[in-house]
């Protein structure tokens, strides 16, 4: 696989290359609701990892190819919130701390991000109430790599989702909502 330009071009472009499983982090595991299984840091290998760049932003989008050691089984992970930052556990740290990870400084559209409007720190400062970080709400827009989004931004005055920058998510000002049945 060559260099993507881009997150979803890179997913795109591993899904073509048979890493059709998408894993995430969860209670201190790789977790695939597809496979409906966890799995320990030791059961699985990284093969490739990307981290992709806004304009003046800083690294804020993560993606790694993954193997299963023992199923033979290929997936990937997408941290675009900082959620392997984010785990209270060495291990992840450890784990996902690859040095060779591949810089992919995308040329990409300053007003949209996977097709919301952007929002960036500067705009944010202007009006910090004017938006919110919404998780796990069943009206998102669909997301571009055919799965679902888990969160985010609302515009409270214009009443539509958005990309926030993630200087924006590590805000303390950011107000968020947990989606409540």
């Amino acid at each position: 696989m060559k260099d993507p330009k881009d997150l979803v071009t890179a997913v795109s472009d591993l899904r073509d290359c048979g890493y059709n499983y998408e894993f995430s982090i969860k209670d201190k595991q790789l977790f695939s609701d597809d496979l409906s299984m966890t799995f320990e840091m030791d059961e699985f290998i990284i093969d490739k990892a990307y981290s992709f760049n806004e304009y003046q932003e800083p690294i804020n989008e993560r993606l790694f190819a993954i193997t299963l050691t023992k199923e033979k089984t290929k997936g990937y992970l997408v941290d675009a919130y900082g959620a392997i930052e984010a785990a209270d556990s060495n291990e992840i740290h450890i784990k996902f701390n690859v040095m060779n990870i591949n810089h992919v400084h995308p040329i990409d559209d300053e007003e949209t991000k996977y097709g919301l409007p952007r929002v960036k720190k500067a705009l944010f400062n202007e009006e910090p109430d004017r938006y919110t970080f919404r998780m796990g709400f069943p009206d998102f827009p669909p997301c571009p790599f055919g799965n679902k989004f888990e969160a985010l931004g609302w515009d409270k005055e214009d009443k539509h989702y958005v990309w926030l920058a993630s200087s924006i998510i590590k805000d303390n000002r950011l107000v968020r909502e947990l989606y409540k049945k």
